[in-house]
């Protein structure tokens, strides 16, 4: 066994040195192989790493600025109507049957619930350079106004289904090629800042938002914005943009504004900071509204099929705004504009009627959709006759963290007001009647205020807000106490 073994050894001895070369040479090459790649890795992230860092450097978080606005506020309505002429729209086939036969859109009165309502805000903003810059805000809002959501303005309210609403607000680019100059002109395009003008900014407790006044125009809109700066205390401001509305349920509350589907906007402003009892701006200008076409906010089953290009509105105002009056830490303002309507013959029509094939109860109108009154001041071509408006108020620090305020506004029998965006939730701008508004404000942290406030609103004529049909005479009131919490950061 020995001799056998001894052998078989040089020829095992010679097989395992055989695949121990082969396993040395595979190692070799494997070796090999990852120092190639290793080589190519470290090729690549030298290359790679002046992008990779350039990247980094303009990571979102490092080139805009974010801005949080937390606003919740509670709303307790009431609103009472008496005999609107020409107004005999009743209610057929209730489902509950307990208002069959009664008025629908006038003589009775309503208590609503607490309404609530939570808007969160997030405002962008950028400098890239010292000629260019960017500012933005996006909005989520949801407010619990649908089963008795005032808007409808009837007795048997009609439910809209309650939902959050999210969108971007504005989001714009201000470029400035000659800053350095003292006739420095600003390029901004994008979603405009057109909304919150003054002197809505008061009441709010925040600084201006748009560059036009509130009375005039409150829209919101994209398109294009020329600044020019005439002096540190002068600008004039030229626009050319579209008209838009954000979604139903950013406006829950109301029905006097109207949601457009066509304009396009063309307008010429003017304000200049003086020297008048105070530190005082006066502003004015004009607004054209061309190939307006939009409908009102009628309720859930109510669109805009029976909308149509109707023809243009111009809209011209002057405001002087003064703040520190004689040294004190009160501020007055007050505003006129005037409404010139340009009709092209055609008309909108939302009123109920009975035919042959009809009845009232159907709801239907003419053409077979879903109306809304059965009077008619719910049809008609656009509005014939020059309106115009009044805005006047006061504000007063009684300390550092408080402050109060009232404020007035007259709108005449047809009087339109281009504030279809405006950021007062109940548009208060845009009545046929007038509006008293008295609030308090305190400020008990560096960023959370409290605001407790009363409005009542008293509509003369139909039509608040809308730019067709021959406004009725109306007696209505509208008597609304808030309380809102809003922090910023």
């Amino acid at each position: 066994m020995k001799k056998i073994l001894f052998t078989l050894l040089p020829l095992i001895l010679s097989a395992s040195q055989d695949s121990l070369q082969k396993k040395i040479e595979l190692l070799e090459n494997e070796i090999s192989t990852i120092k190639q790649q290793v080589s190519q890795n470290s090729y690549d992230i030298e290359e790679g790493m002046p992008i990779l860092e350039e990247v980094e450097k303009k990571n979102i978080l490092d080139v805009i600025n974010f801005s949080p606005e937390l606003t919740l506020r509670f709303d307790k309505m009431k609103y009472k109507i008496g005999k609107t002429q020409g107004e005999d729209t009743k209610i057929y086939n209730h489902s509950d049957s307990i208002y069959n036969g009664e008025q629908r859109r006038d003589e009775f009165s309503k208590d609503f619930d607490v309404a609530s309502l939570i808007r969160f805000k997030l405002k962008m903003s950028a400098k890239i350079d010292n000629t260019l810059s960017f500012n933005g805000s996006m909005i989520f809002m949801n407010s619990s106004q649908s089963h008795q959501r005032l808007c409808i303005l009837s007795r048997d309210i009609k439910s809209a289904e309650s939902s959050s609403v999210f969108d971007v607000e504005r989001a714009y680019i201000d470029y400035t090629p000659n800053r350095d100059s003292d006739y420095a002109s600003t390029f901004s395009f994008g979603l405009l800042p057109t909304t919150g003008g003054t002197p809505m900014q008061f009441a709010q407790n925040t600084k201006r938002k748009s560059m036009f006044p509130a009375l005039v125009f409150d829209m919101n809109t994209y398109g294009m914005i020329l600044t020019q700066k005439f002096t540190n205390d002068t600008f004039a401001r030229a626009i050319l943009a579209k008209a838009y509305t954000l979604r139903a349920n950013f406006y829950p509350y109301q029905c006097n504004r109207e949601n457009i589907d066509n304009a396009n906007i063309a307008g010429i402003y003017f304000d200049k900071k003086i020297n008048f009892l105070g530190s005082s701006l006066l502003s004015f200008g004009v607004n054209m509204l061309q190939d307006f076409k939009a409908h009102p906010y009628l309720g859930p089953d109510v669109g805009s099929s029976d909308s149509h290009i109707l023809g243009d509105i111009f809209t011209y105002g002057i405001g002087l705004d003064i703040q520190k009056v004689a040294n004190t830490d009160t501020t007055i303002f007050i505003h006129t504009a005037l409404s010139n309507p340009n009709s092209n013959n055609k008309s909108d029509d939302y009123q109920i009627v009975a035919t042959p094939t009809q009845t009232l109860a159907d709801g239907k109108t003419l053409t077979g959709l879903t109306g809304f009154s059965e009077a008619s001041y719910a049809k008609g071509q656009m509005i014939d006759s020059n309106g115009h408006s009044v805005y006047l108020g006061t504000n007063y620090y009684l300390t550092d963290s408080i402050n109060f305020g009232a404020e007035y506004n007259y709108g005449s029998k047809y009087w339109f007001s281009a504030t279809q965006g405006a950021e007062d939730m109940y548009n208060k701008l845009a009545i046929r009647g007038s509006a008293t508004e008295i609030y308090s404000t305190w400020k008990f942290h560096k960023n959370v205020s409290a605001k407790l406030g009363y409005i009542t609103m008293k509509e003369k004529y139909t039509g608040s807000g809308w730019h067709f049909g021959e406004p009725a005479k109306k007696d209505a009131t509208q008597d609304v106490g808030y309380l809102s919490l809003k922090a910023k950061f």
